[in-house]
């Protein structure tokens, strides 16, 4: 017996469907469409932290007395410090959700920042306890439930999505940010940083020095403490995006000078 030709009417319907991209190859499936990268140059946790840096971060240090990072008696600033460092490491012990179009292993730089954000992670840490003036068995059994709670987080818990990595890590990266002052001052700690500090009328020539290390050290304070744990939460951006982030970032300090020399006033 010849093969059965195919009719008319299905060459006809056949040639409509190719025209109108319709056609489907039997042999293959539909593909899940690739998740859409952000476009954004500022995301919303850039908004969040320039306002945490120009604005509540200059007041709050004014109002603690403007204690250094390793001073006790600040246990407000303590706990917002612990909390945010546990919720960093539930996102580095939870599993991460593949999602089309994600990168699947992270790149050379991210690798490279692992380094840096650890030492970043154990300063928020230390600075954090000391703040509360925590005893050292308090300290000690922390570790511990951290611990456990790791395991749990990376046992117990289904992998989690972008956005909830995302609104782990942005404690830390706020946190982190409002830190910045009061780690400046206890590194520094000369005349040039007071008066960069609390004078709106700034010596350039006099500050020179001062401004050029300050702009040298919130490039280092940046990659540790903001690009790197928002790596973790979400590999996303280009060397453009992130040099317009940072951007950000230094106005939002030169925004926090002004506020702390109306506060001074």
């Amino acid at each position: 017996m010849g093969k059965l030709r195919p009719s008319h009417r299905h060459h006809r319907q056949q040639g409509a469907d190719t025209a109108a991209g319709n056609h489907i190859d039997p042999g293959t499936t539909a593909s899940v469409p690739p998740r859409l990268k952000s476009s954004l140059l500022l995301r919303v946790e850039d908004l969040l932290l320039a306002g945490w840096v120009a604005i509540a971060s200059p007041f709050l240090f004014r109002l603690g007395g403007e204690k250094g990072p390793f001073d006790s008696g600040q246990p407000f600033e303590g706990l917002l410090r612990i909390g945010a460092v546990l919720a960093v490491v539930a996102c580095l012990a939870a599993r991460r959700k593949v999602e089309a179009g994600s990168p699947q292993q992270p790149s050379l730089l991210n690798r490279a920042s692992v380094g840096p954000f650890f030492g970043g992670l154990l300063l928020v840490t230390i600075s954090g306890f000391t703040a509360l003036g925590a005893p050292i068995g308090a300290v000690y059994a922390v570790l511990v439930l951290a611990v456990v709670a790791v395991i749990a987080i990376r046992v117990g818990v289904p992998p989690v999505g972008i956005l909830v990595r995302r609104a782990l890590v942005s404690p830390f990266v706020m946190v982190a940010g409002g830190l910045y002052w009061t780690l400046i001052e206890s590194v520094v700690g000369t005349p040039v940083a007071a008066t960069v500090r609390r004078s709106a009328a700034i010596d350039l020539r006099g500050a020179g020095p001062f401004l050029f290390f300050l702009i040298a050290f919130s490039a280092v304070y940046y990659a540790m403490l903001v690009y790197a744990p928002r790596q973790i939460a979400e590999r996303e951006g280009g060397t453009v995006e992130w040099l317009f982030r940072y951007a950000a970032f230094v106005v939002s300090i030169g925004l926090g000078i002004g506020w702390l020399s109306i506060l001074s006033g």
